[in-house]
């Protein structure tokens, strides 16, 4: 991968067609494919959180298709490409910081401070809880939950009726949002891509050292903490840089490079799921996950995996996977009140039982979802489009 930012740096110098990031053209502000992969990212997650383990019998069936946690990482790398992206279109302008951070604040402020107020609300006044330390809501209100759970090196305690351990990915986002666009604004595109690179290539040292440092192996510090969850973030970063330097004329999409990556990268992810988790799973998520991206980002409308993106229901999810990725944890005490206990109690077995669950709470997180959409997330959404 280093070799192959260097080699693209070189290209880019010597171009005949050099151009600065303004000069670039631009894509389209909206591309309906990233919607569906989207809807893919948030279906993946809650296929995996929505199976039941005591109901699996067979540990490595379980693990491999409980593997659908992974789609945080897919989530990581169109965060990356879509605000790197943002972040080079508006390179050099005025309201460079103004603009991001604004605009970041009304899509996710809103929604994270209510489950987070609400969690809180029901912990101190109808629970009677105080938690403290690592499993204090202060955490939560400086976005950094994750932190916290890191140093605990375990997940943090907060509330018997809500669940809002799954914040942490959002604080990795936050995080990366702090620092990001410092590097975007300074760092010259071409010294970019291969920063990028280097990120993409030393994420698994860095959660290999942090385990050390926690003296355990797979920590839950090495993976929640951001330095250690970059190599999502930085390989959709990669993508940004790449296409606004229209690198893709050097592997043209009708080649089968990027395919060949899709599907081997795919092969060794199965591969450690059904043997065994290793810290170099997450790199190789990234690089599957940004194979995917690349391959949805096709110009050809009949490409498949475009195609895929582009279907309708997918897209669908994807306009409400914010809303859908908050709830369909954060509501898992209930999710499993509701419909676990009485599909065990009604006898039909824990076979018809997962079977039956995972669409049952699928229906109440979507239904929160929608109903969050229309009353705070829509409303904050439209400020975005207003000039300041």
């Amino acid at each position: 991968m280093l070799f192959a930012s260097c080699r693209f740096a070189r290209l880019l110098k010597f171009h005949p067609n050099n151009k600065t990031v303004s000069e670039i053209n631009q894509r389209p502000a909206h591309i309906p494919a990233l919607d569906g992969v989207r809807g893919i990212a948030v279906l993946l997650v809650m296929l995996g959180h929505f199976l039941i383990r005591e109901w699996w019998t067979d540990p490595q069936w379980y693990a491999l298709l409980q593997g659908g946690w992974l789609g945080v990482d897919l989530f990581f790398v169109l965060s990356g490409f879509l605000i790197t992206g943002i972040l080079l279109d508006t390179k050099g302008r005025s309201n460079y910081w103004s603009n991001f951070y604004r605009r970041r604040i009304l899509r996710i402020f809103p929604l994270y401070y209510t489950v987070v107020i609400i969690t809180w609300f029901s912990t101190y006044f109808i629970e009677n809880q105080r938690p403290a330390g690592y499993d204090s809501f202060w955490w939560f209100f400086g976005f950094a939950p994750n932190i916290a759970i890191a140093l605990k090196n375990e997940w943090s305690w907060h509330s018997h009726i809500f669940n809002l351990n799954h914040l942490w990915s959002l604080a990795v986002e936050e995080q990366f949002y702090i620092f990001w666009p410092l590097i975007v604004r300074f760092v010259p595109i071409r010294y970019l891509l291969a920063l990028c690179a280097l990120l993409v290539y030393f994420s698994t040292g860095l959660r290999h050292w942090t385990d050390d440092l926690m003296h355990t192996s797979m920590s839950r510090a090495s993976y929640v903490l951001p330095y250690c969850r970059m190599d999502g973030l930085a390989a959709g970063s990669f993508l940004a840089v790449f296409f606004r330097l229209q690198l893709q004329h050097f592997i043209p999409f009708d080649k089968w490079i990027v395919r060949i990556l899709f599907c081997w990268m795919g092969y060794r992810i199965g591969d450690g799921l059904w043997n065994g988790n290793t810290q170099y799973l997450a790199t190789l998520t990234a690089l599957f996950f940004a194979s995917f991206l690349y391959l949805a980002l096709n110009q050809n409308p009949g490409a498949r995996v475009r195609r895929l993106c582009e279907n309708t229901f997918l897209r669908h999810l994807g306009k409400f996977s914010y809303g859908l990725y908050i709830f369909h944890q954060m509501f898992e005490y209930f999710w499993h009140d509701l419909f676990r206990d009485t599909l065990l109690e009604s006898g039909l077995g824990p076979v018809w039982s997962q079977i039956l669950y995972i669409p049952l709470a699928f229906a109440g997180t979507y239904l929160l979802a929608r109903i969050s959409w229309v009353v705070l997330e829509q409303p904050f959404l439209r400020l975005k489009q207003k000039r300041v």
